[in-house]
């Protein structure tokens, strides 16, 4: 029992008695108990009436009283100040995020679950011509009137980023749920990147195009100088003609890496035939491989959707990468990997390995671990960036795994796949 509700018992007892002697004396007990019961009851609804006071304006300043009021009235206070000080200090984190995200340089809006506009900052204000005044409250899609952005809004499916054109601006926009029903706009501008990017691509394009005509002009008359080739001028001839075939390589492989990016993104791909695809791919390493290296095959056929040809070119450049990598005599394994949110196609070698600061950047174009070796190899140093261009526009990843002399592991993940049926193909040379 509290120590204020014990000394209010104490003085409701002392009160009685003193009626009861008050009452006894006057010859009126029933009358005197019936008037402080009265007065009893007559300060409770005063206290009442100060607790409610009070509490329609709390401050720190409390009425006086005892007994249980006394021990009400602290208690209060001390949730009062409890809850001042974590109101003080939301409203301060909250002054903070608004600080922060006004100095954000991407667009940020506050949106509540009628997708109606709580707040923004002011790079949303010069990015979508926003008025505070005027859209605090307003439906976004009635500000941002865009078919594209109205069915992603609709839909609610916001795992993706959306890309769309506004004002003639292109932007990217993401869209978060926090909260209860509440959402987190943001959006950037990209136009000037993608107008970078349509340069450079423009660039290496029409440069690859316009270095093939040259390069096949010079194989021919190198085939030509060839066959009246004598001891002097073999191996000059056969080195010049070694590079001139790796510099339409590198043409070929720019160009097709230029025809990928400028591509349009893939809707509604078909279902491809995995296990033909694979095959195929692996029929083909076999010819080039001509049996030095140990070559197997162990695939389950699944459900992929895509492009055939272009997934063809990412694994094929796979099982390339591992032939000219791998010591002769060593085996390469082109395998599948079903696991429960998808499906990998990985190749396996028993190559040289390669260190793990370098796996981050082996999708980079014209990157090589060992420059020297790369070369002497025939590599063009485009083929990873081929095949991770590839697995972007399908909306798949590559994972590798390596180490030094322990060989590599190249997985193609497809998150959306999954696996057609159990029956297996094993195929050896």
């Amino acid at each position: 029992m509290n120590t204020g509700f014990k000394r209010e018992i104490e003085l409701l007892v002392f009160w009685f008695f003193f009626l009861l002697i008050v009452g006894a004396l006057s010859g009126s007990i029933l009358q005197v108990l019936f008037l402080g019961m009265i007065v009893y009851i007559a300060w409770t609804f005063f206290n009442l009436k100060r607790l409610t006071d009070w509490l329609d304006k709390p401050s720190k300043d409390i009425p006086e009283a005892w007994g249980v009021w006394e021990e009400i009235y602290y208690r209060l206070y001390t949730i009062y100040k409890r809850n001042r000080k974590a109101r003080k200090k939301l409203t301060n984190m909250l002054a903070r995020f608004q600080k922060s995200t006004q100095a954000l340089p991407y667009a940020t809006v506050v949106l509540n679950n009628n997708d109606e506009i709580e707040w923004f900052n002011p790079a949303a204000r010069h990015l979508f011509n926003f008025h505070h005044k005027r859209d605090i409250g307003q439906r976004i899609d009635n500000l941002i009137r865009q078919p594209a952005f109205t069915s992603y809004l609709f839909k609610k499916k916001f795992k993706k980023p959306l890309d769309f054109l506004f004002h003639q601006k292109h932007i990217i926009l993401n869209i978060t749920p926090y909260g209860s029903g509440q959402y987190l706009l943001s959006a950037r501008d990209t136009t000037q990147r993608r107008k970078l990017d349509e340069m450079r691509r423009d660039f290496i394009s029409n440069a690859s195009h316009e270095l093939r005509t040259p390069i096949t002009v010079m194989s021919g008359y190198i085939e030509m100088l060839r066959e009246c080739e004598d001891d002097v001028t073999g191996m000059p001839l056969q080195k010049i003609q070694a590079q001139t075939q790796r510099m339409e390589s590198i043409i070929s492989e720019l160009i097709g890496l230029a025809k990928l990016e400028s591509s349009a993104e893939i809707e509604d791909p078909p279902t491809v035939d995995s296990d033909k695809l694979l095959n195929e791919v692996f029929q083909e390493a076999m010819a080039l491989d001509n049996n030095r290296h140990q070559l197997t095959i162990s695939v389950d056929q699944v459900e992929l959707k895509g492009k055939y040809d272009e997934l063809r070119m990412a694994f094929s450049n796979l099982l390339t990468n591992a032939i000219r990598y791998t010591p002769e005599g060593r085996s390469i394994e082109l395998f599948t990997m079903v696991e429960d949110s998808g499906v990998s196609i990985c190749v396996k070698d028993q190559g040289i390995g390669i260190d793990y600061q370098h796996i981050p950047r082996l999708t980079e174009r014209f990157y090589r671990v060992d420059e020297g070796r790369s070369r002497e190899q025939g590599g063009t140093g485009l083929g990873l960036a081929i095949v991770n261009q590839v697995l972007d526009r399908h909306g798949a990843s590559l994972r590798i795994e390596s180490e030094p002399g322990e060989g590599s592991v190249f997985c193609c993940y497809f998150p959306a796949a999954k696996l057609a049926k159990k029956d297996s193909l094993l195929t050896k040379p």
